[in-house]
């Protein structure tokens, strides 16, 4: 398995636990405004979340075993155009799929310092 890593609203993500399903894209797009939703690979993902969310409060890490989730993921180029394949989710990400939760925490300079859970996510199982 290697983990996919998806960032989210504390809010959201405890909805999603309430409904059994997590469908945002981003943490300010819906699954039904992209059609997708867009996730990372650990070593994606902090450079992501200090690029698009620096700043933003209440933020976790989602750890996501793939092998487990409901909906088809296809790994594909960003849309933006930035180098690397990125994991997105085309359909509701069922919570049962999700094995850890991550806090992000913004250091000193404001840039968000990585979760001691994503080292430990590692790209295997």
């Amino acid at each position: 398995m290697k983990t996919i890593v998806l960032t989210a609203r504390v809010g959201d993500w405890t909805r999603a636990i309430d409904t059994g399903y997590y469908d945002k894209s981003t943490i300010n797009s819906s699954l039904a405004e992209v059609g997708f939703i867009h996730c990372s690979f650990p070593d994606q993902v902090m450079a992501m979340a200090n690029r698009k969310y620096r700043g933003e409060p209440d933020l976790v890490l989602l750890l996501i075993n793939p092998e487990k989730v409901t909906s088809e993921i296809r790994y594909e180029r960003a849309l933006s155009g930035r180098p690397g394949i990125f994991p997105h989710i085309f359909g509701a990400l069922n919570v049962g799929a999700v094995y850890g939760v991550a806090p992000l925490v913004a250091g000193p300079d404001g840039s968000f310092l990585p979760p001691d859970q994503l080292a430990s996510a590692g790209h295997s199982s």
